[in-house]
């Protein structure tokens, strides 16, 4: 179990206890964009599944709140993502990076790979009901310095009621004490090998507010002691 910290817009605090994490992929709404990113992934050598959208288990102790992702090697990645989660009978969404190794999911399989990477999520977050009317006019961005890498709104990932239905069908997904991952949207530039330093925002632009951080990817291989 892990417990996170977050603040909320009327300037209270929730306190979530995670037991169980789930990653979605290949979570598009349009099967054309489905199949569009399943082709990318065979371009870079990633066996794709056969089923979509997927839900991989992940270890709760991966989620850290804090302003760096510790990985192993230099072959991780970034990806924006919103995040579902829910606290004392009330749903939430936050913003979170699912950090994944490309090197281990050519080779082996993307749950080896996410199981790889910390997990940054952000520390506030919005009740779902205050953004459901306008869900689809969010916005995800990731960013490395002034360079935007991935932007897109979130009409093109299934809606929150979809992913939490077909979690709970797939992985046996509990809403009260699980974390969802939604899925990601499309790159708009690679991520080159010397960016480290990244930021992610979920933008609300009908209620004008935002929900972001920022960390860096450290590989603690080479971190000298």
């Amino acid at each position: 179990m892990t417990r996170l910290r977050f603040a909320t817009p009327d300037g209270g605090e929730i306190f979530p206890a995670v037991r169980q994490l789930l990653l979605a992929g290949y979570s598009g709404r349009s099967e054309i964009d489905v199949d569009k990113h399943l082709a990318e992934m065979r371009a870079l050598g990633v066996a794709v599944p056969q089923k979509v959208p997927v839900f991989h288990p992940a270890m709760t102790c991966l989620l850290t709140q804090g302003d760096r992702v510790e990985a192993i090697g230099p072959d991780t990645r970034p990806e924006v993502e919103f995040v579902l989660f829910a606290c004392e009978g009330t749903d939430y969404v936050t913003v979170g990076n699912d950090q994944f190794d490309l090197a281990t999911e050519r080779h082996y399989s993307a749950q080896k790979s996410k199981s790889l990477c910390q997990k940054v999520v952000a520390s506030t977050a919005w009740a779902l009901s205050d953004v459901h009317g306008h869900w689809d006019q969010l916005l995800l961005e990731l960013r490395s310095g002034d360079r935007l890498l991935q932007a897109g709104t979130v009409d093109s990932i299934l809606t929150p009621a979809s992913l939490v239905e077909r979690a709970r069908r797939q992985q046996a997904f509990d809403r009260d004490h699980g974390m969802l991952f939604s899925g990601t949207v499309p790159m708009l530039a690679p991520v080159e090998p010397d960016m480290l330093d990244f930021s992610i925002a979920l933008r609300d632009p009908v209620l004008g507010r935002v929900i972001g951080c920022d960390f860096q990817v450290v590989d603690i291989t080479c971190t000298v002691i």
